[in-house]
This record gives structure tokens, C-alpha cells and sequence, in this order.
């Protein structure tokens, strides 16, 4: 499939995506409870996330919530590292692509979070409470989802760099529970967690498709190098 029919493919999506960031921009501008249907219909299914009490639900948010840390710092590192216990340094190459995926969306969504500026659910309500700890000293904005953006250019990258579904799956269903995790925190609106994957998946599927173009020789496979020792064979004939 050429890139432009990819394109064509996920058009649909970019438009969806464009029309929540409208939505959320003019929500901004605007009382929000009466700025578009975008937003009632943002703020109905929050509350369907939020409103889940359901004990099981929880820990598995919970759960999910907690990895996300770990992972965002620890997971470029165990690429690199196992790429030097596995493959011997052959080729970086997916490392490296993993990890400027992660700091292209870090840095796109705390563009788009400082230009939006949209309060968290938990700020602008009274019946909503974070059930984390109080994020906006740190992180004051909601959208988008700065663990969303994070959690989809790994599994994106990774995916990418290795097209196998035991790589795809596990990588997307965590991806995805982090993701729903921030709505059922109180911390994150659905719209904000939709464009952080967004964000998320469109840079590592760039960092993807421009490819060697942008990682540096010593980070490639050197293809010259023989797959296997070359073994030289001294055979005595008979005189």
C-alpha cells in the first residue's frame, strides 16, 4: 500500500480528531457547558468512565496507571539495552526510533497543552475528584493526554519496527487501559486521551516512514557486514 492511499485511509480519523481539537478550543473561549455539541458529548462520556465503581474496574485502572512511569523512562533504556544483550549493538535502528518517537509526542502535546489550556475535569467540576494525586501543580492543562500521546508512540513504534500480533496486542491493550485510565482518574476528558493517541501514533508512524532518513549511520544496520564468519578452507591435492 503506497503512502498516499494510507493517507486516504485515515483521513476520516484526522477529520474526527481536527473537529475535538475545534470543539475544545472554542470550549475554551466560551462557557463550556453551552460551547457545542462536541463538548456535552465529551463531558457524557467522561462521566460514563468516571461513574464506574465497579471493584475490579478499578484495580485494573489502577494498574495500568501505575506502569506508565516505569515505562516512559524505563522502556526506551530496556530497548537499547537489549538490543546490545540480544543482537551484540548490530542495529539500533528501532531503538532509536522508539525513542525519538516518545519525545516527539512529549514535546507535541506540551505544545498543544499550552496553547489549549483547558482545564482538568476534576478542576472544573464539584462532583468530580481526582482519584490520583493533585497533577495540576505540576501539569495544570488536560489537553491532550501527555500519557495517551506517550503510551501509543511506544506501541506504535514498537509495533512498526516488529509487525508481529504477540508484539501488537499486548502493546495496544496497554497503551489503550493507560490511557482510560486518566478518564476514570478524573484527570483527562475522552477527547484529550483521543487526540493524545493521536499525537501519539501519527509521530512514531512518521519517525516510521521516514526511516533511515533521520537515524544516524552508526544507529543502522551495517549491511556489508557478513551475516556469518567467513571461513577460509585450505584443501591439499594430490600431486
Amino acid at each position: 500500500m503506497t503512502n498516499f492511499a494510507i493517507l486516504r485511509r485515515v483521513r476520516p480519523v484526522v477529520m474526527l480528531v481536527l473537529a475535538g481539537m475545534v470543539g475544545n478550543v472554542q470550549a475554551q473561549a466560551t462557557d463550556e457547558d453551552d460551547a457545542s455539541e462536541v463538548f456535552r458529548l465529551d463531558k457524557q462520556l467522561f462521566y460514563s468512565v468516571y461513574q464506574i465503581e465497579n471493584p475490579a474496574f478499578g484495580r485494573v485502572m489502577r494498574v495500568a496507571d501505575a506502569t506508565a512511569y516505569p515505562m516512559f523512562l524505563g522502556g526506551a533504556a530496556s530497548a537499547w539495552i537489549g538490543v546490545w544483550a540480544v543482537r551484540g549493538g548490530d542495529d539500533w535502528s528501532d531503538a532509536y526510533r522508539l525513542t525519538v518517537s516518545e519525545f516527539g509526542a512529549l514535546g507535541a502535546t506540551l505544545g498543544v497543552k499550552y496553547l489549549a489550556r483547558r482545564t482538568r475535569p476534576y478542576k472544573r467540576f464539584d462532583d468530580v475528584t481526582t482519584r490520583t494525586g493533585d497533577i495540576a501543580r505540576r501539569d495544570p492543562y488536560s489537553f491532550p493526554s501527555g500519557h495517551a500521546a506517550l503510551v501509543f508512540a511506544m506501541a506504535t513504534s514498537w509495533t512498526l519496527s516488529h509487525p508481529k500480533w504477540y508484539v501488537a496486542a499486548p502493546g495496544y491493550v496497554w497503551a489503550t487501559s493507560v490511557a482510560l485510565s486518566r478518564v476514570w482518574l478524573g484527570v483527562h476528558y475522552p477527547s484529550d486521551i483521543l487526540v493524545g493517541a493521536f499525537f501519539g501514533s501519527a509521530v512514531a508512524w512518521v519517525v516510521h516512514k521516514l526511516g533511515s532518513s533521520i537515524t544516524p549511520a552508526i544507529f543502522q544496520k551495517d549491511e556489508r557486514r557478513p551475516a556469518m564468519p567467513v571461513i577460509h578452507l585450505r584443501v591439499p591435492l594430490p600431486k
